[in-house]
């Protein structure tokens, strides 16, 4: 799943052999009969000879061993009783014929076995034909019978092979019969082992009821062998739904979403290739192969976000490496294409000089596949290397980058040794030998590194996941502090008051926390002081920039009640303290007489009787020193309302993006709303900031 990117048949030519030689020698448990028959057949006299004796098998079954009459090429007459095939050579069943003196041969070919029967034989009769790495058609007297797949023009074979049962016509009460094999080999790269072609086990010949339960048993036989497998399958499978899904549900955890394609590829392939019996050849081939190219860009995009290496610039920073991955990643699916044209047959004849064999660009291709096989399994390798130098080394990461490492190196090994002529050919036998069994089931060193994978991988995004959980819980209680110190800096009912007036606020924050403020401070004598005011940005930061604006305001009320002076006293404490931001304010001091006066800093204009008060608009808080802001004059009749907002009102949003705007909010005022109202009406367009509105209304003399 970590190589083997772009010829993910090489591996499928080590599981045919085995599933080969599974047929010749695993189909003991099928019966006594079979394993008695091919001892039988193994040292009869006639074994070497042309004609086989079937005589005498009656309800049990027997396998057709000796050498077969084998020729090449192609013609419906060679399965005719009385065809002369005394010329053709002569070769045994259990052997490919890339074992025997043709290798890398591929189209058609023809197996012929005279059969001696028992002419007073009455019992339904079926042979069993081995597992076939191609097409095949049984042919009995030169009758079709049977067979495997499909022929050219349009050939067809499964993926995984398996015996198949074909019924013999009634006994004819005739002596000896002709029973003829067609075969079809499709195309052998370069790359592929030379011997898996044609006959790879002997035929079975017997009882039909019994022949018939055969190929069942092999499955299940199969099913049973491959318990451990299938388990980690099952387990892969789980991890990949659970990883999606809770990705679905944590958008922000992106190492879930690899997890999920990582596994998830894994599972389909191993679904695809090991359990889809009827499944097409061709078709099983491209989708293993095109979930396991997947699977392996997964894995590299796994191994960045799991190193979670650090957000700084160069090659020792996390975004370098991302777009290294992102570049390989490219070449790797236009290599994938290639590959695919190759496979369905587009090759470029233009780029083949005339009189040139197209065999060479074939060749070709299969070597820079091969070539670039290798280097994405040294790359991987070296990714692993670069993130466990570069990342905090904890025990879950240093296991997974462990795991995977072992596992990318034993596939590399694999796949070179899958050429007989490498060096390392040898660890061949070793590679796929059962390290342990369970209940029977042999467990590979490759299904063993895939399980540590899973382990590895799952504990890895654990120990991440509980770290980021521990430190947004940590967040969260930093946050629901400040969100109380906050509640402490809004005033209380009972702060609420103005002789003379009604008071009536409003605060709603976009999120925990806000960046809106309000203050409601007694004056010496009758006059109170209101301010209300927006710091730029919002959460924590605005937050606690809103403390330092409400601490410093009623210090400078002490002093001075002049909204004016108020104001630029602020602006000087603000210099250098808003983090690059502002704040916006509108403070006015009101008489029990009515008479108001105010100074603007860049806030939202206050409302009087639903008409809009013209202020001048001096700059906001925080940004240069020494302004001077002007105060304007207001009666308030009795009975008006005098109403003060933030701009989250004017910017409140809808899900088209349309803002509330200034025009709604003059025609909401005319209405003379209540704070409560106005705040409704603002969020039920669609808050998209911190909304404070404040209303006073002077009272009549009772």
């Amino acid at each position: 799943m970590l190589s083997a990117v772009v010829l993910p048949r090489l591996r499928a030519r080590m599981r045919l052999r085995v599933l080969s030689a599974f047929a010749c020698f695993v189909l003991v448990p099928w019966g006594a009969p079979y394993a008695s028959a091919q001892k039988q057949s193994a040292t009869s006299p006639n074994s070497s000879e042309t004609v086989f004796s079937a005589a005498g098998i009656g309800t049990g079954t027997r396998a057709i061993t000796g050498l077969w009459q084998f020729h090449l090429g192609d013609d419906l007459a060679w399965g005719q009783p009385g065809f002369d095939d005394s010329g053709w050579e002569r070769l045994p069943a259990d052997q490919p014929w890339g074992d025997v003196g043709h290798p890398r041969v591929w189209g058609f070919a023809w197996y012929r076995r005279e059969i001696a029967l028992d002419p007073k034989s009455k019992e339904p009769l079926a042979v069993l034909l081995p597992p076939l790495d191609s097409a095949a058609e049984v042919y009995w007297n030169g009758v079709k019978i049977g067979g495997e797949g499909s022929m050219p023009p349009h050939p067809s074979w499964f993926r995984i092979q398996q015996p198949v049962a074909i019924p013999l016509p009634p006994p004819t009460g005739a002596s000896t019969g002709v029973l003829a094999i067609r075969i079809w080999a499709y195309y052998r790269e370069e790359a592929d082992p030379p011997d898996v072609t044609g006959l790879q086990g002997p035929l079975l010949r017997g009882y039909r009821p019994l022949i018939q339960k055969m190929p069942q048993g092999w499955a299940e036989h199969r099913e049973s062998t491959q318990m451990v497998a299938n388990v980690v399958t099952l387990l892969c499978t789980f991890v990949a739904i659970a990883a999606l899904v809770l990705w679905t549900q944590i958008r922000s955890q992106w190492v879930l979403l690899w997890v999920g394609l990582f596994f998830g590829s894994y599972a389909v392939s191993s679904l695809v290739i090991n359990h889809l019996l009827s499944l097409p050849w061709i078709w099983a081939t491209q989708i293993g192969g095109n979930t396991t190219t997947f699977g392996c860009l997964a894995s590299m995009f796994l191994i960045l976000f799991i190193a979670d290496l650090p957000h700084r610039p160069g090659v020792r920073g996390f975004r370098f490496w991302f777009y290294v991955c992102v570049v390989v990643s490219c070449i790797t699916l236009l290599q994938q294409m290639q590959g695919e044209l190759h496979d369905a047959g587009f090759i470029p004849s233009q780029f083949v000089p005339p009189g040139a064999d197209p065999g060479v660009l074939v060749k070709s291709f299969a070597f820079v596949a091969t070539t670039y096989n290798y280097a994405f399994s040294i790359f991987l390798l070296a990714l692993l290397a670069v993130c466990l130098i570069l990342s905090r080394r904890t025990l879950a990461r240093v296991l997974f980058m462990g795991a995977v490492a072992l596992y990318t190196a034993l596939q590399f090994v694999s796949f070179v040794a899958m050429d007989d002529t490498s060096r390392l050919a040898p660890l061949k036998p070793f590679l796929h030998r059962p390290v342990l069994r369970i209940s029977g089931s042999p467990m590979s060193l490759f299904t063993a590194t895939r399980l540590l994978v899973v382990l590895a991988v799952v504990y890895a995004v654990w120990d991440q996941i509980s770290k980021q959980v521990a430190r947004q819980r940590f967040v969260d209680a930093e946050m629901k502090a400040a969100q109380e110190i906050q509640q402490v800096l809004v005033p209380a009912a009972a702060e609420r008051e103005a002789p003379g007036f009604a008071v009536s606020s409003v605060y709603r924050p976009a999120n925990e926390v806000g960046g809106d403020f309000f203050q409601i401070i007694p004056l010496q004598g009758d006059g109170t002081l209101i301010v209300v005011g927006d710091v730029s940005g919002k959460g924590l930061r605005a937050a606690m920039t809103v403390s330092l604006v409400v601490g410093t305001l009623r210090t400078l009320a002490e002093y001075n009640s002049s909204p004016a002076a108020v104001l630029a006293g602020l602006n000087r404490r603000l210099i250098g303290r808003t983090q690059g931001g502002f704040v916006t304010c509108c403070a006015v001091r009101i008489e029990t007489d009515g008479k108001a006066t105010m100074a603007n800093a860049g806030h939202c204009q206050p409302y009087l009787d639903g008409r809009e008060i013209d202020l001048p608009s001096g700059l906001p808080l925080g940004i240069v020193e020494d302004v001077e802001y002007e105060e304007v004059e207001v009666d308030v009749p009795l009975g008006q309302q005098l109403t003060l907002l933030s701009d989250g009102v004017v910017e409140a949003r809808n899900h088209q993006g349309e803002l509330y705007g200034f025009e709604r909010l003059n025609q909401l005022m005319q209405q003379r709303p209540t704070a409560e109202h106005v705040a409704n009406t603002a969020i039920g367009f669609g808050q998209d900031d911190d909304i404070t509105v404040l209303t006073v209304t002077r009272l009549t003399v009772a």
